[in-house]
């Protein structure tokens, strides 16, 4: 089933073509990867599919909801965790996901609380401020926050950025085990060829606003090379 569709999808700002005439679509439960350099208009397209943005031309789906027209439907059907970290740092873990619950309107978050923050190791750290935790705990946690209102579409960018390898590893793992536990499809933007090819079902290569390949990572790789790519 197709989760999301995007037509020509356009976005400029003055002179500068961020997105340029882009299309693909993502089918449920598959992990996509946008791998590309910085500024090649991988965040520009997230930020638009999720809203926070408008496109300048084209048109795009989420969830079966055209981004323009049903901004909210959208925003209901993703979760999205975003380079900048925006957890409340003088916060405990569970306040911060109980304040993401509220905000997305659930009675009862609590037990859906100690589900994830067990998903992701982090529940032995819930009563614990978030100034305290590492990066990779932050993220961990940033994670979970976007799966709290079960979202059918999580939205990750650059979600290893900064973390050191061993640290790394172990988020692929819980990104993994998100898809296949949760059936969450998964959209990530990375810079790092291996994360792409570790976790990504199909990978659109970005640059310059345009796709320049869009395949599995193991037919790319036959067809051009690593070191091409």
């Amino acid at each position: 089933m197709e989760l999301i569709r995007v037509d020509n999808l356009t976005k400029k700002f003055d002179e500068l073509t961020a997105v340029d005439n882009i299309s693909f679509t993502i089918e449920e439960g598959e992990i996509f990867g946008f791998l590309g350099p910085n500024g090649a208009g991988k965040t520009t397209t997230l930020s638009i599919l999720s809203t926070l943005l408008s496109q300048t031309s084209g048109e795009a789906y989420v969830n079966g909801y055209n981004i323009r027209t049903h901004q909210n439907e959208v925003r209901r059907s993703i979760g999205v965790v975003f380079q900048d970290p925006t957890l409340d740092e003088e916060l405990t873990a569970r306040e911060n996901m109980h304040i993401h619950g509220k905000l997305y309107g659930m009675k009862k978050p609590a037990d859906k609380i100690d589900e994830l923050l067990e998903l992701v190791e982090l529940k032995k750290w819930k009563n614990k401020l978030v100034k305290t935790f590492s990066g990779g705990m932050k993220q961990r946690l940033e994670i979970a926050r976007g799966l709290l209102h079960e979202p059918r579409i999580l939205f990750l960018d650059e979600p290893t950025l900064g973390l050191d390898p061993q640290t790394r590893n172990h988020l692929w793992d819980y990104i993994q085990k998100m898809n296949h536990e949760k059936k969450v499809t998964i959209i990530l933007t990375t810079h790092y060829m291996d994360e792409a090819d570790k976790l990504s079902d199909r990978v659109a290569i970005i640059d310059h606003g345009k796709i320049v390949a869009l395949d599995s990572p193991k037919n790319l790789k036959a067809h051009a090379g690593g070191s091409v790519i």
